[in-house]
């Protein structure tokens, strides 16, 4: 069945893209506020490229520089201003902040195990807790959504941040977000439109 033109009309699109690497990859960086790194920055001409065929009316990231780094050249090639979101960080990792899942298992064996067993339920020492987080990240789209009917948007942002927006648009278990692979510079793109959502890609 065919949409509607009102239909059409409502459909917000968000892009979302995954920053390019930053340094400190392969460990949990969370919301330490870290630069891209060398490889990251040379992964910024392929990523202008694949967001060409787009034609995006706004431009939002997080407010942490491995973000804005990779959403300002977004901004140069579509002449828009950046919008900087808190509400779109990564989760914070507490005590794990920083750290490489060798390290957290050698200090922390118990909890490392526990919470490979029991995730999402199982807390990590001082971290924002999960349910936490995931309210706040849909609670931020639905802000950007809800502002931008029937336009496309790119929204640069982390791992984490669109594991749980994809898993929420296709049913997915908290449990299995790990499923869904999220490369530096992945593109991932949701309609949101008047009771629906639609993936149109994962990680492109």
């Amino acid at each position: 069945m065919r949409a509607s033109r009102a239909e059409r009309g409502s459909v917000c699109s968000i892009v979302l893209v995954r920053h390019a690497a930053s340094e400190g990859s392969g460990s949990f960086v969370g919301q330490n506020d870290v630069p891209l790194s060398a490889s990251g920055r040379g992964q910024l001409k392929g990523l202008v490229r694949k967001l060409a065929k787009f034609r995006f009316h706004a431009v939002f990231a997080s407010d942490l520089e491995r973000t804005r780094q990779t959403a300002i050249e977004a901004v140069r090639l579509f002449d828009l201003e950046l919008q900087m979101r808190p509400g779109l960080r990564e989760m914070h990792f507490g005590r794990w902040q920083g750290l490489c899942w060798d390290q957290i298992a050698k200090r922390q064996p118990r909890i490392a195990g526990l919470w490979l067993k029991h995730f999402p339920r199982q807390p990590i020492p001082g971290a924002e807790p999960f349910t936490a987080f995931k309210k706040r990240v849909k609670a931020e789209l639905a802000q950007i959504v809800s502002a931008h009917r029937g336009r496309c948007v790119l929204v640069v942002t982390h791992a984490g941040v669109i594991r749980v927006l994809l898993a929420d648009a296709l049913g997915i278990k908290d449990r299995n977000l790990f499923r869904l692979a999220q490369d530096p510079c992945g593109i991932n793109v949701i309609d949101y439109f008047a009771g629906g959502v639609a993936v149109r890609c994962v990680n492109g």
